[in-house]
């Protein structure tokens, strides 16, 4: 009898299971301070950057008083690095990377403490929606190795960049059994696919959010966190790097990305710039 009961409270655990449907696929946070873990580098499967071909890049070692984490971000003014705010969670301090595909040989190196670091105040660790912060560095001058990178103009309306050729890079792992980290940026180039597609896999996914395919087990991993995802053919910033499958890097499920685009009001309030004289309208 007892073996009885317990195989009918396997058949109905395996049956739960099965009745979940591959849309409970639950997506990870590529690293934050809620983890506990110090976070090594690469994009997965992709390429070798070369000098001054992503000058927009920084690099983000982050502190919460116990733990390191390593995240990407986008220069986007002398003044600002736009990240994830999955990334900065609990951070008390920050040192910023700038102007090299060397990871530990920066041209320019950069002390911040919490008090310059703005994390989206509605953002939710459970579902990353508004995945978004900004981080406020000492005014930095720009060479061929040190530039911004292009925002999205204020408009009416923006694209949905569906089947888009985009670009992400990062120092993160290169592989799910990947040991070490590289110390030079990699790089790879996506597609992008609809909300509705990425839905098919993910629950909660928001029209603040945008995803690019992952195929051929090229996409990003752990400690490409918050940098850039842009536009190949113009290097406009549409994108934050925010997460991916629970399974790992390489399973074949969608990568997701911050949709910029809707959070251009949220950026020009907080950071000053001048994105327009009017009022974003945001998606």
């Amino acid at each position: 009898m007892k073996f009885l009961i317990a195989l009918s409270l396997l058949l109905c655990i395996a049956s739960g299971f099965e009745n979940r449907g591959p849309r409970n696929k639950q997506r990870e946070r590529l690293g934050s301070m809620v983890q506990k873990v110090a976070v090594s580098p690469r994009i997965a499967n992709g390429q070798t950057a070369v000098a001054n071909r992503f000058p927009y890049q920084a690099g983000l070692s982050l502190f919460d008083g116990e733990n390191s984490l390593f995240c990407g971000g986008s220069l986007i003014s002398e003044e600002w690095v736009l990240t994830a705010a999955h990334c900065t969670l609990n951070a008390v301090s920050v040192i910023v990377f700038l102007g090299s595909i060397t990871r530990l040989d920066p041209i320019v190196r950069l002390e911040v403490d919490k008090c310059d670091i703005k994390g989206h105040p509605e953002y939710d660790m459970e579902t990353t929606i508004n995945d978004i912060a900004l981080i406020k560095i000492p005014a930095v001058t720009y060479t061929a190795a040190i530039q911004p990178v292009s925002l999205p103009k204020c408009v009416s309306s923006y694209s949905s960049y569906v089947d888009k050729t985009v670009v992400a890079s990062g120092w993160g792992l290169t592989s799910d059994t990947a040991p070490s980290f590289s110390p030079v940026l990699q790089f790879a180039k996506l597609k992008v696919i609809s909300n509705e597609e990425c839905a098919k896999k993910y629950f909660n996914i928001d029209t603040g959010m945008l995803c690019t395919s992952s195929v051929n087990r090229i996409g990003h991993c752990y400690g490409d966190s918050g940098g850039p995802l842009v536009l190949a053919n113009s290097k406009l910033l549409i994108g934050i790097i925010s997460f991916h499958s629970q399974n790992g890097c390489e399973d074949g499920y969608p990568d997701g990305h911050t949709r910029i685009s809707s959070y251009m009001d949220w950026v020009q309030e907080n950071t000053g710039l001048e994105l327009n004289k009017k009022k974003c309208l945001c998606f």
